[in-house]
C-alpha cells in the first residue's frame, strides 16, 4: 500500500510546488508592475517641473530681447541705439549670460562690451534664425569647445553701426546656468537630463552625466545597447514625436535605468531623463524581494505539511489542527515584522468587519493607544468624528458618513479599490491620511472586511506652506503661481491675471536702507489681499513683482475698474518710521482663455505692464523736464 501511495504524493508535491511557484511569479510580476507604474508617476512629477522652469526661463528671455528689441527699434539713429550697450552689459551679473550681441547674415557680430568680429561656430544658429524668421531657441559649441545655449531673434529694424549692418539680436549662456535650473544633486547624481529633437538628437545635456551616456549624442542610439522590461524605445520615440510624455525601463551593462520623456512648450524639442532605477525604486524592490523569498519559504513549508499529511492518514485530524496552530503562529511573527517594517511609514491601524460592527486595532507609533484594541466600530466612528474634521473634497465630507460601512461597500467594489481621506484635529496641530483598503469578500463579491491605516502628514502639511509661500510678505510665491495657473488651465477655469511692479521702489531702498523698503513690501502685500476676494490669490513674484490672479471672467469694463483700484490702493503715501512713502504700480493684465494658455496670459499681461511701466517712465521724465 506505502509504495502505491507514494507516486500520487510525489505528483501531488510536484504539483502544488508548480503551482505556489507560478502563484509567487504572477505575484513578484504583479508588484514589480506597480513598483514601476508608481516610480514612473513620481518621475512624471519630477521632471515635469523641470520641463516648467525650462520652459520659463526660455519664455523670459524672449521677453527681454523683445524689450531690448523695442528700445532700439525707438532710438532716434544707429548712433542712439549704441548708448543703450552699457545697460545691456550693466544686466549680465543679475542675468548670468555669457554674451549679449547683434548678429547679421554674413555671421558677424558685435557684444554688448564691444567685442565684434565673425565666428563661424554661431553660423548653424544664423541659418537657423533667419530660416524661421521669428525667435529661436538653439545651441552651439563655442570656438573654445564649450556649449552654449541661445536665444535669437531678427531685429524690428536694421542697425548699422561702423559700417556694418546688424540684423538680429542674441543672447548665450553657458549651460552650468541651465544647469542650475534643475536640481542636479537629484536622485543622488545617478540621473541624466537631455533636451532633444524629435530625431533622437541631444540639444542639450545637464549635469551631472552618468558613465552610461557620456559621450551620446542621439538618444536612439541607446536602443542598441538596451534590453527593455517595461515599454520600448519604440514607443519613448512615437511619444517624442506625438508631443506626449512616455516612460520605459531598460537594462543595460548589467544596470536597470528609467528613461522619462516629457514634452515642452517648443517645436521639435523634448526633454529627456535617465535615472538608475536603484535610486528611484531600490527600497520598494528590497520589500518585494523580502516578501517573494517569504512567500516561498511558506510555499514550501505548505508543500512539506501536505505531504505529511497524506502520509498519516491515522493521524490526520490532530495534525492539521497542530499545523494549523503553528502556522498561525508564523503567521503572526510574519505580521510582526511586517509591522515593524511598516512602522517607519505608518502610525496606526485597524482591522473592520462591516457586517460585525467590530474591529481590532494597533498602535505603532504612540506608546498610548488612542482607541481600545478591540470592540465596536460605530464607537470609534463617532470618536473619531467628534475630534477631527475631514479635508477630503467629496459630496459630503462628513467622518461620520465616509467611514461608515454604506459608505465603503459602495467605493470598495473590487480588490484594487481603495479610499483615502485627509483629516485633521478639530484642537491640535495634527494632519492624518487615512487609507482604507478591502480585504475580505462574500462570494457575491460584497465586501465586509476591510483594513483602516493612518499615516501622520503634519509634516508634509508644513513643509508644503514653507515652500508655496515668500518668507518676507507672507504671500504666496512663484513656485506656487505657477501651480495655480497650470491648475486653472487643467480645469478650464477663467481668471484674470495682473501683473504688478512698483515704481520708484528703488530710491527707497537707496536711501532709507533696505530694512524700511522690506516694511514697504510688507505694507503693499496687506493691501493686495484688501484688493482681492478670499477665493483669490496674491503672489509675491520677486523683488518688487507682484501677481493676482482672480477667478472670474471679467469684461473690459471690470478690469478697467479693477485695475484702477489696486493702483490707487498702492499709490497711496505709506507712513514708516514717521517717513511718508509714495511709491507708484504699473499693471498690466491678460485674461484666460481669451488671451490663451496659462503661459501666454503671463507673457502677455508682463508685457502689458512693461509698456505701462514705460509711459510711466516717460512721463516721469516729462514732467522733470518741465
Amino acid at each position: 500500500m506505502c509504495i502505491k501511495k507514494r507516486p500520487s504524493i510525489a505528483l501531488l508535491t510536484a504539483l502544488l510546488a508548480v503551482v505556489f511557484a507560478a502563484g509567487i511569479g504572477v505575484y513578484s510580476s504583479y508588484i514589480g508592475m506597480k513598483i514601476y507604474q508608481e516610480s514612473s508617476d513620481n518621475l512624471f512629477e519630477s521632471f515635469s517641473q523641470i520641463s516648467k522652469t525650462f520652459t520659463l526661463f526660455v519664455q523670459r528671455n524672449w521677453t527681454v530681447l523683445g524689450q531690448w528689441d523695442g528700445l532700439l527699434k525707438n532710438t532716434g539713429s544707429d548712433a542712439d541705439a549704441e548708448n543703450i550697450w552699457p545697460d545691456v552689459q550693466g544686466s549680465k551679473e543679475s542675468w548670468r549670460y555669457s554674451d549679449f550681441y547683434l548678429l547679421n547674415e554674413d555671421s558677424q557680430y558685435l557684444t554688448a562690451d564691444g567685442r565684434k568680429g565673425s565666428a563661424g561656430s554661431i553660423s548653424g544658429v544664423i541659418q537657423e534664425l533667419y530660416n524661421e524668421d521669428g525667435p529661436i531657441v538653439s545651441t552651439y559649441t563655442a570656438s573654445y569647445g564649450v556649449p552654449k545655449i541661445v536665444f535669437a531673434m531678427p531685429l524690428s529694424r536694421n542697425i548699422t553701426l561702423d559700417g556694418v549692418t546688424y540684423t538680429g539680436l542674441a543672447v548665450s549662456y553657458d549651460t552650468d546656468v541651465v544647469d542650475d535650473l534643475v536640481d542636479g544633486s537629484m536622485y543622488s547624481g545617478q540621473s541624466d537630463c537631455y533636451i532633444v529633437r524629435t530625431n533622437g538628437d541631444i540639444v542639450l545635456a545637464l549635469e551631472p552625466q552618468t558613465e552610461l551616456c557620456k559621450g551620446l549624442t542621439n538618444l536612439y542610439d541607446i536602443d542598441a545597447h538596451a534590453e527593455w522590461k517595461y515599454g520600448t524605445m519604440d514607443d519613448i520615440r512615437d511619444c517624442i514625436q506625438l508631443g506626449k510624455s512616455g516612460s520605459a525601463q531598460f537594462t543595460c551593462a548589467r544596470a536597470r535605468n528609467y528613461l522619462i520623456a516629457i514634452p515642452t512648450d517648443f517645436p521639435d524639442w523634448a526633454l529627456v531623463g535617465i535615472i538608475h532605477a536603484d535610486e528611484v525604486d531600490g527600497a520598494m524592490r528590497s520589500v518585494q524581494q523580502s516578501t517573494s523569498f517569504a512567500l516561498g519559504a511558506l510555499c514550501i513549508f505548505a508543500v512539506i505539511i501536505v505531504v505529511l499529511a497524506l502520509s498519516m492518514e491515522n493521524q490526520l485530524r490532530l495534525r492539521r489542527e497542530e499545523e494549523a496552530r503553528l502556522s498561525l503562529e508564523r503567521e503572526k511573527m510574519q505580521s510582526d515584522r511586517l509591522l515593524q517594517s511598516m512602522s517607519r511609514i505608518v502610525d496606526r491601524y485597524s482591522i473592520v468587519n462591516l457586517d460585525t460592527n467590530r474591529y481590532r486595532y494597533r498602535e505603532l507609533r504612540l506608546s498610548k493607544p488612542l482607541y481600545p484594541t478591540s470592540g465596536q466600530y460605530s464607537e470609534m466612528v463617532k470618536t473619531i468624528s467628534e475630534h477631527y474634521v475631514a479635508l477630503t473634497e467629496t459630496e459630503n465630507a462628513k467622518l461620520s458618513r465616509l467611514l461608515t460601512p454604506e459608505y465603503l461597500r459602495s467605493v470598495l467594489r473590487k480588490p484594487n479599490d481603495n479610499l483615502k481621506i485627509e483629516y485633521c484635529s478639530r484642537t491640535e496641530n495634527a494632519y492624518l491620511v487615512l487609507t482604507i483598503i478591502p480585504v475580505a469578500w462574500h462570494a457575491d463579491g460584497t465586501v465586509y472586511e476591510v483594513m483602516q491605516i493612518v499615516q501622520d502628514i503634519r509634516q508634509k502639511v508644513e513643509l508644503e506652506t514653507m515652500a508655496n509661500t515668500d518668507s518676507l510678505t507672507g504671500l504666496f510665491n512663484e513656485r506656487y503661481f505657477s501651480r495655480v495657473m497650470n491648475i486653472c488651465e487643467e480645469k478650464k477655469l477663467p481668471f484674470v491675471l495682473y501683473y504688478l511692479d512698483l515704481d520708484r521702489f528703488k530710491p527707497v531702498n537707496d536711501t532709507y536702507g533696505h530694512a524700511i523698503g522690506d516694511r514697504l513690501l510688507q505694507e503693499i502685500a496687506a493691501r493686495l489681499l484688501r484688493c482681492i476676494r478670499s477665493r483669490d490669490y496674491a503672489f509675491r513674484i520677486g523683488g518688487d513683482e507682484f501677481a493676482l490672479i482672480v477667478s472670474a471672467d471679467m469684461n473690459e469694463t471690470q478690469r478697467a475698474r479693477m485695475t484702477e483700484r489696486i493702483q490707487t490702493t498702492l499709490s497711496a503715501p505709506v507712513v514708516i518710521d514717521g517717513k511718508e512713502l509714495s511709491v507708484g504700480v504699473s499693471c498690466g493684465c491678460a485674461c484666460y482663455p481669451e488671451d490663451g494658455g496659462a503661459s501666454q496670459v503671463r507673457i502677455t499681461a508682463d508685457s502689458r505692464m512693461y509698456e505701462t511701466k514705460q509711459r510711466h517712465h516717460e512721463n516721469d521724465r516729462t514732467e522733470g523736464e518741465a
